[in-house]
């Protein structure tokens, strides 16, 4: 079985790559604006991506799938959130050690949101002109 992956995810995450697995066992990795495609043994699969702490929805995928990878919503929400708290941190307090405990603080929450949320999210396409971005 042969399916194709592409990756637009826009400029968010475009330094790492993301790990594609099928039925729960990594098989690929994929970076920034990367089309790839990959052979499968299996003639379905069930595939996600995630990196780190990020992760994405499960889609089950059959032969000559073309699958694309877009960042969420939630993953631009959580990048404000965290760059919001550091600043309030960094303004708001003037000894080091709150500056410190606020950092420390913030990071712990943007850690837990990109844990708890989905980060990504893979859809199917069929149609020829819905593949051109």
């Amino acid at each position: 079985m042969s399916i194709t992956i592409k990756r637009s995810t826009n400029s968010i995450g475009m330094g790492m790559a993301l790990k594609v697995k099928a039925d729960g066992r990594e098989i690929e990795r994929i970076y920034h604006e990367e089309e790839k495609e990959i052979n499968l043994a299996r003639p379905v699969a069930e595939i996600s991506v995630s990196r780190w702490l990020s992760r994405s929805n499960t889609i089950t995928v059959a032969d000559q799938s073309y699958v694309i990878i877009h960042s969420t919503l939630w993953r631009s929400i959580s990048i404000i959130v965290y760059i919001v708290l550091l600043a309030i941190t960094m303004l708001a307090l003037e000894d080091i050690l709150y500056k410190t405990l606020g950092f420390l603080a913030a990071s712990l929450i943007a850690l837990i949101l990109e844990y708890t949320f989905e980060q990504f999210r893979l859809e199917e396409v069929e149609f020829e002109e819905e593949r051109r971005f």
